[in-house]
This record gives structure tokens, C-alpha cells and sequence, in this order.
């Protein structure tokens, strides 16, 4: 057996954890993240741009995207997570995505 390294110690731990939890015998701190309705995605695409071709242009998001959010298409946690910084913050997501290393 080879020797064990302290990253490999951690998942391990990890995993026992989360066996642990799932059985009910400890409890992990978690997030729940609403989901995001259609006329929310709608609403943060019209405060912003007339039209979803604008928001991709803005936000590289690619309209068909946008359109099928705005129709009830599932959206992941990632996506949620962009769209309410965006909402938040427009400029800011703007002047990151124009940054070029």
C-alpha cells in the first residue's frame, strides 16, 4: 500500500461524512437556491436589453438560451448564479467579460 497523502486523507473524510449525513447521523451545513422562474428571467432580460440578441451580445449568453429560459426551460444553480449577479451588477459583468489577459 502506498503512502496516503494528506489530500487523499481529506476526500476520505469527506466521504464519510457524507455517508454520515445521509443516514441522518450528522448534520452539514447547506444552501438551497431557489429556482428561477420564467418571468424573472424575462424581467432581468428586459431591464437590460430590448431583445435577446442584445442580452447576448452583452452577456455572451446565446438567445436561444435566454428564449427557452423565458419558456420555462429548467435552469441549473450556475446559470442562476450569473443571471442574479447580472441583474445585480450589469457594468461590472460587462467590464469582466471585455477583459482580455
Amino acid at each position: 500500500m502506498t503512502d496516503r497523502t494528506e489530500l487523499g486523507l481529506q476526500i476520505e473524510q469527506g466521504l464519510r461524512d457524507a455517508i454520515a449525513h445521509r443516514r441522518g447521523e450528522i448534520a452539514l451545513e447547506s444552501r438551497h437556491v431557489q429556482a428561477m422562474s420564467a418571468e424573472r428571467v424575462r424581467e432581468i432580460r428586459r431591464s437590460l436589453a430590448k431583445t435577446t440578441r442584445e442580452f447576448e451580445r452583452r452577456f455572451g449568453i446565446p438567445a436561444r438560451t435566454i428564449e427557452g429560459w423565458e419558456q420555462g426551460r429548467r435552469i441549473d444553480v450556475a446559470h442562476r448564479v450569473l443571471l442574479t449577479i447580472i441583474a445585480r451588477s450589469p457594468d461590472m459583468v460587462e467590464a469582466a467579460l471585455a477583459k482580455t489577459d
